[in-house]
């Protein structure tokens, strides 16, 4: 079994801590006291939530409920697009400025199972279903983030998944990321789920996926715990952190939090005068207009509601918290952003700029491979975070296309390199017209090899020829890989992701490439 790398960013399950203000606006400006809870959107360096700016530069990051570890603090701990959190902070009418975030988790373990095409895995006896709208990276040994397809992802990866739990016990990810590992032996775990087989005199149960305890995952030991809180019941919603031990199933818990049934956060909800959340929809009951967002229950009788709800549809909601009810929010307002949450089956990723699209038989060449689309593609913009239509999409825009390369012909019988899941328009600094960490010039592409010289140490991708100095550095999966070992392996065809300086002339010099599909 695959161990975690002590270093780099995180995500975790659990309750929010609500820090009292303390950075005021300026004199004069009108204030509102709000809690925000769901999916982040936006761009690392531009997030935002229910389609509002947030200002975390003050705020308090907490993890789990829990306050950061040492090595997380030094690793620099941030709010990325797709975690799932739950923040109050002050509304001056612009951008949110946040007090306190906690970042929510629902499994972090060794992966047991990969399904592509049924865009599903399985963590501690957990399903994680993936849709278009999910979000998945890989951490790199430098700090920085790679993009992934999920049949990037396979079984032994260590992960950490942030999302919503529906009512059938499985989790709609929002957020994956495969973190480096190393060595064998028990791993770090932490999960929710439910308190299956209770033995009270033992301290032990098994964790379930749901609450009718049908599908079991690993046997939980909390004899040895040193920190048990709330009351154990059957079946009862639960917490745990401990050490995994693959062969046996097992874990042995350090810390466990029995919640009560259903009570799937400790969450302190509802403080302050609004409430502005963002996510997908579940458990929609259209008799009585309500349904699940962020751990909330959201009551939509009164508000005026933009386009269509339905389950798994993706939704802003802006409303004020029930005085008697801190897990009751009453919209004014609901926006469906996203009908649905498209395909998730994705094998596949090219970064770069659009070559030819046609609107009309909604197909775009990017990288010389072209694809074919439907309603079920997501296409959005990433800066600003929102949905866009087909026909928005532009020759020499810069896109990342998740796309499935099993489907090669569409309804009609026409032939492509795939269907694409999911199409972003990068914005300005995000990889075509500059780079967050690299300043403008600095490219990121991501494609098939068209060509390669091993002995003068050249390639070509998407279009462009890419050039390598002593600086470069090289990857493949989570491992690094010596000049040689690269050159040695990298193959036509094999899926490579290159960010480097803008050369012109269809040139660049790489500052990192990673080997990502075949040849590792």
């Amino acid at each position: 079994m695959k161990q975690i790398r002590a270093s780099g960013l995180f995500l975790a399950a659990g309750l929010l801590i609500l820090a009292a203000c303390n950075q005021q606006p300026p004199a004069g400006t009108a204030t509102t006291q709000a809690t925000l809870a769901g999916v982040v959107g936006g761009t690392d360096t531009n997030p935002t939530l229910a389609g509002r700016p947030l200002d975390l530069s003050g705020a308090t990051i907490t993890i789990n409920g829990d306050s950061v570890t040492a090595v997380q603090a030094v690793a620099g701990v941030r709010v990325r697009p797709g975690m799932v959190i739950y923040a109050q902070g002050i509304d001056s009418g612009g951008s949110i400025k946040v007090n306190s975030a906690d970042i929510q988790i629902e499994v972090k373990g060794p992966i047991a199972s990969v399904d592509v095409p049924n865009a599903t895995l399985v963590v501690l006896g957990q399903s994680i279903k993936v849709d278009a709208l999910t979000r998945i990276y890989e951490e790199n040994a430098d700090g920085t983030y790679t993009t992934l397809a999920l049949g990037d992802l396979t079984a032994g990866d260590y992960v950490e998944v942030s999302g919503t739990r529906r009512a059938d016990g499985s989790v709609l990810a929002t957020y994956i990321e495969r973190k480096a590992v190393a060595g064998t032996g028990p791993v770090f775990v932490e999960a929710r789920g439910y308190a299956c087989n209770l033995d009270t005199a033992a301290q032990a149960f098994d964790l379930g996926a749901d609450a009718q305890c049908t599908a079991i995952g690993p046997s939980v030991d909390y004899s040895g715990a040193q920190k048990v809180t709330g009351t154990p019941t059957e079946a009862g919603f639960v917490e745990v952190k401990g050490a995994y031990d693959d062969a046996a199933n097992t874990i042995a818990a350090n810390k466990v939090e029995f919640k009560g049934q259903g009570e799937h956060a400790n969450v302190d909800h509802g403080k302050g005068e609004q409430a502005e959340l963002y996510g997908p929809v579940t458990n929609l009951d259209p008799t009585n207009q309500t349904f699940d967002l962020a751990g909330f229950t959201v009551d939509y009788s009164q508000a005026t509601v933009e386009g269509s709800l339905a389950e798994g549809a993706y939704a802003e909601v802006k409303g004020t918290p029930d005085p008697s009810d801190p897990t009751l929010v009453h919209a004014t307002r609901v926006e469906v952003k996203y009908a649905h949450g498209g395909v998730g089956s994705s094998n596949g990723e090219v970064k770069g700029p659009v070559q030819n699209v046609d609107a009309q038989a909604m197909t775009l060449t990017v990288g010389g491979m072209t694809f074919w689309a439907d309603s079920n593609t997501i296409v959005k913009q990433s800066d600003p975070d929102r949905p866009l239509g087909f026909g928005d999409i532009q020759q020499g825009d810069w896109v990342e296309v998740k796309y499935d390369s099993t489907k090669t012909t569409d309804p009609s019988g026409n032939a492509y390199d795939g269907y694409a899941t999911r199409i972003e328009v990068k914005g300005a600094g995000e990889g075509g017209t500059g780079d967050e960490n690299h300043g403008a010039g600095w490219l990121d592409l991501e494609g098939p090899v068209q060509s390669v010289d091993p002995t003068n140490r050249v390639l070509t991708l998407m279009g462009y020829t890419v050039q390598v100095d002593a600086n470069t550095y090289y990857e493949a999966h989570d491992a690094s890989l010596t000049a040689d070992q690269f050159w040695g392996r990298v193959q036509v065809g094999d899926r490579v992701e290159v960010k480097g300086a803008d050369q012109g002339s269809l040139t660049v010099l790489a500052g990192k490439i990673e080997l990502k599909g075949a040849g590792y």
